[in-house]
């Protein structure tokens, strides 16, 4: 059968043109993927996160952080990008990250991150989920080796029972002082539920709490705690605001921690457990527990 000779070209120019558009769709890299051999280009904006992508040598990919990332100090000089909760969008687009990282929480504004460009948001409340988090930090920025060391030792840590014969202990937030109507406390099934037993203590509240977990007076009468620990995580706690907070307690004559002097107070942003720094809490729980248990 005769075919016009025009009908041919035309069908080979589509041809063509089908071939080199599925070349290019081959070849075209995954949304957000950056380039190969492109560094990092990184906005954290939580403070554990920024200190552990210093803690395993990913430091240098780091091109912003929140307000609350003051740590380690040379995190500081990086620019500001609101936060996790609040970001500001116009910091974040004239930074080009190829990635943003921020915590799986409720409160965290995905959609709005998300829309930026590549965005991870990393499960970082529980001991096993800052362990396996740490990991992840290690995949996202090749940095897998120092990663995978750093989660190891927060696992032989962190990850071990509850001791049977350790002192209850309560582990509190601090208030204002003179405004004490009920208690903020560290629940057991959190980082600082498992930094308490690797501490030696146990948690005077023996059950799982969801939700911000508070205890009415009447509750923390109740529990009658062996040794009430009151956090405070601001560095500038001063004398009369130590004072005050310590005076609220021992206004709760029937506990039995007041009677016997085993109420005590730990201050500063060290309290907020990340990477190796985690240690240096464990370390300062046991000793302030040893103190008060004398």
């Amino acid at each position: 059968m005769h075919k016009n000779p025009l009908v041919i070209v035309m069908l080979l120019a589509v041809l063509a043109g089908a071939v080199a558009l599925m070349i290019a769709i081959a070849l075209e890299p995954e949304a957000h993927e950056p380039p190969p051999n492109q560094t990092p280009r990184i906005v954290s904006l939580m403070p554990p996160i920024t200190e552990t992508l210093y803690e395993i040598g990913a430091g240098d990919y780091l091109v912003g952080r929140s307000e609350y990332c003051v740590y380690p100090p040379e995190a500081e000089s990086l620019p500001t990008c609101g936060t996790a909760l609040m970001p500001n969008t116009e910091a974040i687009v004239r930074l080009e990250p190829t990635l943003i990282i921020g915590n799986d929480s409720k409160a965290t504004a995905r959609e709005k991150l998300s829309g930026l460009g590549n965005a991870e948001f990393v499960p970082w409340l529980t001991a096993e989920e800052v362990i396996a988090g740490t990991r992840r930090l290690g995949v996202l920025t090749g940095k897998e080796a120092a990663a995978n060391k750093l989660a190891d030792e927060l696992a032989q840590v962190l990850l071990v029972p509850e001791p049977k014969d350790g002192p209850r202990v309560l582990l509190a937030m601090s208030h204002t002082p003179g405004q004490m109507a009920g208690v903020t406390f560290m629940r057991r099934n959190s980082l600082h539920g498992r930094v308490l037993y690797a501490a030696g203590g146990r948690n005077a509240v023996d059950q799982d709490v969801s939700g911000v977990p508070t205890l009415s007076i009447e509750e923390v009468l109740a529990i009658d705690p062996d040794i009430i620990i009151v956090l405070a995580f601001a560095h500038d706690l001063g004398d009369d605001e130590r004072a005050g907070i310590l005076a609220d307690w021992q206004r709760l004559s029937p506990l039995t921690a007041v009677q016997q002097g085993r109420v005590g107070l730990l201050e500063g942003r060290q309290l907020v457990p990340a990477a190796r720094r985690t240690f240096m809490l464990v370390d300062a729980l046991r000793q302030e527990i040893t103190r008060l248990g004398r």
